[in-house]
């Protein structure tokens, strides 16, 4: 199967986009202009989409392009999974040509998906993730 790869969402591709991306688990309650605001604000996207131009792949980078990026709600259409687009995403991130001098990639992700990270080179690591919701 063929599809497009962008670095950048069209307002054509909003609608699907936001169909893709509310039905996650850590996403479904968030508008849909809060989702659009949070396209505009990324440092970079990587989008998948297929022949009739619906996204079906998606995720985000949040970075200073010299430290740290980190990577943010790698999610594949459940139609597609199973055929490398996640493992294709995240490999285009990594070999991004803006992300070249990063020193670290990081991401947060469920523990039934650490063996599916851990095939893209990630490790555990040993910090505690905290939180500060407003």
């Amino acid at each position: 199967m063929q599809y497009q790869w962008l670095n950048q969402l069209e307002q054509k591709h909003h609608q699907s986009f936001f169909e893709l991306y509310t039905k996650e688990w850590w996403t479904q309650s968030r508008s849909y202009d809060d989702a659009i605001n949070m396209l505009v604000h990324c440092d970079l996207i990587i989008a998948c989409c297929d022949m009739q131009d619906r996204v079906i792949g998606f995720a985000r980078v949040l970075t200073d392009y010299t430290f740290k990026a980190s990577i943010f709600d790698v999610i594949v259409d459940e139609t597609t999974r199973g055929q490398g687009l996640g493992q294709e995403i995240v490999l285009r991130i990594i070999r991004h040509y803006d992300l070249q001098k990063v020193q670290s990639f990081e991401l947060y992700c469920p523990e039934r998906l650490v063996p599916f990270y851990e095939k893209q080179g990630f490790v555990r690591g040993s910090s505690c993730l905290m939180f500060h919701q407003v």
